[in-house]
């Protein structure tokens, strides 16, 4: 890889990471203004995972993958013809209809949707499942969007995006909570209007440019690639919150293990602005021929490993750190679950390295199959760990569910195409990580330890390791800045 492209790559793997991190880190960063005595605790953090299991799976079925589809039909198409204006209206069309459907349907079984939780708060779906479906929808239309203007490598248009969501978003829940309901119902409220506004903003800048158009060839080839990757995300939608509908009946801890999971959820859309700089960039090459880039294709995934890895274990400290000093209730407890729940984020980006091949030759009916056995496993696994472990067992379930994934994809990705990975750094080190994260916590549990200490350990074996293992490019990489000085 050329030293001018190896800059520019991380040049923008900076500003999309900055800009993807602004809305989960602003999300989490107003936590403690309503956490508190009189404010919301526990059992309400409970509610408000349930409000997002609604709307992840809306923001999942509405995306339709459009966002996969967009950044590998960019590269079909000639940039402003009219065949790219239809496939980009056309995307943007079907999310919309996609979310009137969902809309109509619940609507037709609002009285029932409530009978599947215990708690009298969620019984009443029409209180909140609308402003789910809305808040769903905005977020399905804005991912598609970034993606667009990823591709198209329009950065002031993608940081607007993707700030302009965190900024309406996160007011428009602190209106919600102090001038409505101080409840998760004021919350989700807000949170629709705040996405309502500026997915309709998109949509007029989508529109203007592109016109209404919708090419029904078009999107029967563009729908075909994106079933399988549709019916993966509603697999990982399962695979992500099973967990809390089966700790619905505990809301204590079902609210302390969110919050947990919350700060990770901010983390891996960190993450996503790291695979959305670096994705792109490694079609790129792969359309150049995979057998004769090879080397470029590691070094593109080396650097989106290490720079994950990296993100992941300097924010375990920090995370916990903020949780002890600024959190008042019984929510404070989710310090001790963090270091566990940030190592599934390891996890899903070794899938996301290894998923490359499978994106770009199209190959995407293995992830229907790959990933059905692994949510099969997670319930089974959730179903008999979270009676008698609770947040324990859920976190236990995920990261065997997610260790499954990541070898069925390698295993996959050497059928299709041979890439001579180095193994210790894209296979076995992060996975030894995440191991020794599991062991030093059980000790830590059975011994009731203080969980900064097994938190710093992981944080010192982590990073000692990629100093040894990136050793060369990071002397590589001094000895310029050196010279250049």
């Amino acid at each position: 890889m050329k030293s001018a492209n190896l800059k520019e790559h991380l040049r923008l793997s900076f500003i999309y990471t900055a800009a993807a991190a602004f809305s989960p880190v602003l999300q989490v960063l107003i936590q403690p203004v309503y956490e508190g005595k009189d404010l919301l605790g526990a059992v309400d953090f409970s509610h408000l995972a349930i409000t997002e299991l609604f709307t992840s799976l809306v923001f999942a079925i509405a995306l339709f993958a459009m966002g996969n589809a967009i950044a590998r039909f960019y590269y079909d198409y000639e940039p402003d013809s009219p065949a790219y204006h239809k496939m980009v209206s056309g995307i943007f069309s079907s999310i919309l209809f996609r979310g009137a459907l969902i809309a109509l349907i619940a609507w037709l079984l609002k009285d029932y949707i409530g009978l599947l939780f215990k708690q009298p708060q969620l019984q009443h779906f029409p209180d909140y499942g609308f402003a789910c479906i809305v808040t769903g929808l905005g977020r399905a239309i804005n991912i598609t969007a970034a993606a667009l203007f990823r591709n198209e490598k329009k950065v002031l248009s993608f940081i607007l995006v993707s700030m302009g969501l965190g900024v309406f978003r996160t007011g428009f829940q602190l209106i919600g909570l102090f001038y409505f309901d101080m409840s998760f119902i004021g919350y989700i409220n807000g949170s629709a209007i705040g996405t309502a506004i500026v997915s309709v903003l998109i949509l007029v800048a989508i529109y203007t440019k592109s016109g209404f158009g919708f090419d029904r060839k078009m999107m029967r080839e563009i729908n075909r690639f994106a079933m399988p990757l549709t019916q993966y995300s509603v697999i990982v939608w399962v695979l992500t919150y099973a967990d809390r509908y089966m700790l619905e009946r505990f809301p204590a801890d079902l609210g302390i293990y969110n919050t947990a999971v919350t700060f990770a959820a901010g983390i891996a859309i960190v993450l996503q602005g790291l695979q959305g700089a670096n994705q792109p960039e490694v079609f790129r090459v792969m359309k150049l021929g995979i057998d004769k880039h090879q080397e470029e294709i590691r070094q593109f995934c080396n650097i989106l490993l290490m720079q994950s890895m990296a993100i992941i274990v300097a924010a375990i400290l920090p995370t916990m750190l903020y949780l002890h000093f600024f959190y008042v209730t019984d929510v404070k407890q989710a310090l001790g679950l963090v270091a566990l729940v940030y190592m599934r984020s390891i996890l899903r980006t070794q899938f996301i390295v290894f998923s490359y091949p499978s994106y770009y030759l199209k190959k995407t009916q293995i992830f229907l199959y790959l990933n059905t056995g692994a949510m099969l496993l997670n319930i089974v696994l959730n179903y008999l760990l979270i009676p008698e472990f609770k947040y324990f067992g859920a976190i236990a379930a995920g990261l065997t569910a997610d260790l499954i994934m990541v070898a069925g994809i390698y295993i996959y990705q050497k059928r299709i195409v041979q890439i001579h990975w180095n193994i210790t750094k894209t296979l076995v080190f992060p996975v030894l990580i995440v191991a020794l994260t599991a062991v030093l916590d059980i000790i830590r549990v059975h011994f009731d330890l203080n969980p900064f200490i097994s938190a710093s350990l992981v944080t010192l074996a982590a990073f000692g390791g990629m100093i040894f293992l990136y050793r060369s490019e990071i002397q590589t990489y001094i000895h310029r800045k050196w010279k250049q000085s």
